[in-house]
């Protein structure tokens, strides 16, 4: 039997291509949900590590806020993709994350059924509203120009 996944664009926000899907259709057990920006640097800084690592914690923190009241269990993976190297003010360089969901109970058939896409379109607003675009570090972009 071959995996089929299955991905769904959402329209959340202007400044960020968002998505959300799973690798496996026949057998609903995770989510993800992706989102996409150009980040320009507000200034300049020696070392990206730990601004980047400080971003990822605060995702990692609004995600588990939200979970209390999705079908979702508080076991996530948050892959931020920012490199570090070559970061400098006036030069964007593309973001991606994405954020891996369990199930709670292995009951749903389909990733569409309302529980679930509207838990997944709440945390990548509050993603979105409450983490990256309020940071003091970077600026978001929705193209490379």
């Amino acid at each position: 039997m071959i995996k089929q996944g299955r991905e769904i664009n959402t329209k959340i926000s202007d400044v960020f291509k968002t998505s959300y899907g799973t690798v496996d259709v026949s057998s609903l057990k995770s989510v993800y949900l992706n989102l996409s920006s150009w980040a320009e640097p507000l200034e300049d800084a020696l070392n990206w590590e730990k601004p980047i690592k400080k971003v990822k914690g605060e995702i990692k923190h609004v995600v588990h806020n939200e979970l209390i009241t999705t079908p979702f269990k508080d076991k996530t993976i948050v892959d931020l993709d920012l490199r570090a190297s070559g970061i400098k003010k006036g030069k964007r360089s593309f973001l991606k994350c994405e954020v891996t969901l369990f199930f709670k109970e292995l009951k749903y058939k389909d990733i569409k059924v309302p529980s679930i896409s509207e838990s997944i379109n709440q945390i990548t607003d509050k993603i979105i509203n409450k983490t990256l675009l309020t940071s003091k570090v970077f600026k978001f972009h929705k193209s490379k120009k």
